[in-house]
């Protein structure tokens, strides 16, 4: 009896020591946090499951080519399935409802009470880091400008580029239209809307390449400035014959940009209405596009990534 009693408890003894070994070796295995690339989620859509897309137009290539890599198709077929209006007609469709999701800068005040007006919230996801951009024409030889004198032109306080260092020209100040996400950049970024001096219709440009154009080719265009998004002017209409400008002695660039000394940066949303389903699939791809898997077709495509 003596004996077995022994056994049993060199047994025991035998089991808390096994246990505790292989704690201590786990021990070594602290849990790490988990890597966005270990957290990307796989997703795989069918044609039918693809919700109804919409955008600006700087941002199309992004999310086509988010199309066509969760539906496996080509690019140009990834075309065709989504929509591509501008901002102003984007946040429309969102607050009709015709639309499930729309990939945008941030929106106006009138676009939040026209929603609001309807009964409608935005909910935003931020996707992208861009900068929002001021450019003149290749031969004007100012390089960069504060802050403080872009608002002075803008409210028009400064009429001449030789106020600011330049040749003896007058500025051309041009403005995008009411609505469009370049105005609301500029309303955001630099001036309220009511310090915005009153554009003529001349000077009020509703296309967002007719603006670069603008400033590159126009007669006068030696004089003009205008502004956009980085990516746009960078890629999408690029020419030669704009220079972008610094802002407080920083010039915009992939650089500048993702490490943020860039003074304007801009970040791109996925923008939805707030009772969108936590189970639906607009849900499944805003979670994908945040992803690391998303981040890098971003960057793929020429876009500077969120990885906030």
């Amino acid at each position: 009896m003596k004996k077995a009693t022994t056994k049993r408890i060199l047994c025991l003894a035998l089991s808390l020591l096994m246990a505790i070994s292989i704690t201590a070796c786990g021990g070594n295995n602290e849990e790490k946090p988990v890597s966005p690339s270990d957290e990307s989620p796989s997703l795989t859509l069918t044609k039918d499951e693809l919700p109804v897309i919409d955008g600006a137009l700087a941002l199309a290539p992004y999310y086509e080519a988010m199309t066509a890599k969760l539906l496996d198709v080509d690019i140009e077929e990834a075309r065709t399935l989504v929509l591509c209006n501008n901002t102003p007609s984007a946040y429309q469709n969102l607050t009709d409802g015709t639309v499930d999701m729309i990939f945008c800068a941030m929106p106006s005040d009138e676009q939040v009470q026209t929603a609001k007006e309807a009964g409608v919230t935005f909910e935003y996801h931020t996707i992208l880091n861009g900068g929002f951009v001021f450019f003149v024409n290749k031969d004007n030889p100012v390089k960069s400008l504060t802050k403080k004198q872009l608002q002075d032109i803008y409210r028009g306080k400064i009429k001449n580029w030789k106020e600011l260092g330049g040749d003896d020209v007058e500025i051309i100040p041009y403005q995008r239209n009411e609505g469009s996400g370049s105005q609301t950049g500029l309303y955001r970024f630099l001036l309220p809307k009511a310090a915005v001096m009153k554009a003529p219709t001349e000077l009020a440009i509703g296309d967002m390449g007719e603006i670069v154009d603008a400033v590159a080719h126009y007669e006068n265009s030696k004089g003009a400035i205008g502004y956009s998004y980085y990516y746009y002017v960078s890629s999408m209409h690029y020419t030669d014959q704009i220079k972008l400008l610094g802002v407080d002695g920083v010039i915009p660039s992939d650089k500048t940009i993702s490490d943020g000394s860039y003074p304007m940066i801009n970040q791109s949303q996925i923008v939805i209405r707030d009772d969108t389903p936590e189970d639906s699939m607009v849900r499944k791809i805003i979670a994908w596009c945040q992803s690391e898997e998303g981040a890098k077709l971003a960057e793929e495509n020429g876009y500077v990534a969120n990885r906030m």
